[in-house]
């Protein structure tokens, strides 16, 4: 299973036949909205196709009408018209967070659930290009390029297009540069907590789905370290009725 799966499974669970609304927060080429709509479910979708990253011309015809594109912060639907709000690796390009997440505050429901899954600083592997650790080295530094060079002529990495070692290490530190904005675990706990509502972890519900149970004997604690540190957050949050 993977996150597209992991993330329209829960949504699908947490309907429990009802009939809901669902929005996917920075849906890319619609995929997790396309595996709701084939389970019967209200889903819509929208991002907004930046530079770093556009997929706007993957979208499938069918799934045009259900996703709009964002500009800037706004999320183009109505106040509280969602009853679930979902993201997958999407907070680690966002710069302005705690404006991100009052927009989600503003079109879930009260009572409504936000679902995200994102790295966060802590995270092991810079899952964008597969080199360990690189994201922790200071932005616009000389010595990550070499660090990142090396490990690329170690065979690591991935995305690589044909170019030269230093090529490809000066390409992916300066996208790292503009792109992302990766965050301490507790900034986002107290982000998530202060505009959306109560938050809690479920790093161990996704190695449960991803590994069919095979780690259920771990102890939970364990599991959520594992997933945090190879993957990245698992957070649920509720919005409160205001």
């Amino acid at each position: 299973m993977n996150n597209y799966e992991f993330a329209a499974d829960w949504v699908h669970r947490h309907a429990a036949g009802r009939p809901i609304r669902a929005l996917d927060y920075g849906c890319g080429a619609g995929q997790t909205v396309r595996l709701l709509r084939e389970r019967q479910l209200d889903a819509w979708g929208c991002d907004v196709y930046y530079e770093g990253g556009d997929s706007s011309p993957q979208i499938p015809d069918e799934l045009r009408p259900y996703i709009r594109r964002m500009a800037g912060n706004i999320i183009p639907y109505e106040h509280a018209s969602f009853d679930v709000v979902l993201s997958n690796q999407v907070f680690e390009h966002v710069p302005d967070l705690e404006a991100a997440l009052s927009e989600i505050a503003r079109v879930l429901k009260p009572g409504g659930v936000s679902l995200n899954l994102f790295p966060d600083r802590g995270v092991w592997r810079e899952g964008h290009c597969g080199i360990p650790f690189l994201h922790w080295f200071p932005k616009n530094t000389k010595p990550r390029i070499y660090y990142a060079a090396l490990l690329r002529s170690l065979g690591l990495g991935h995305f690589t297009q044909g170019k030269t070692v230093m090529g490809w290490s000066r390409d992916f530190c300066a996208w790292l540069d503009r792109w992302t904005y990766y965050r301490k675990s507790g900034e986002i706990d107290a982000c998530f907590d202060r505009t959306i509502g109560p938050t809690r972890h479920a790093e161990e519900d996704l190695l449960h789905a991803r590994f069919a149970g095979r780690f259920d004997a771990v102890p939970r604690s364990l599991q959520r370290f594992i997933v945090r540190k190879m993957a990245g957050l698992v957070l649920f949050s509720v919005r409160e009725a205001s």
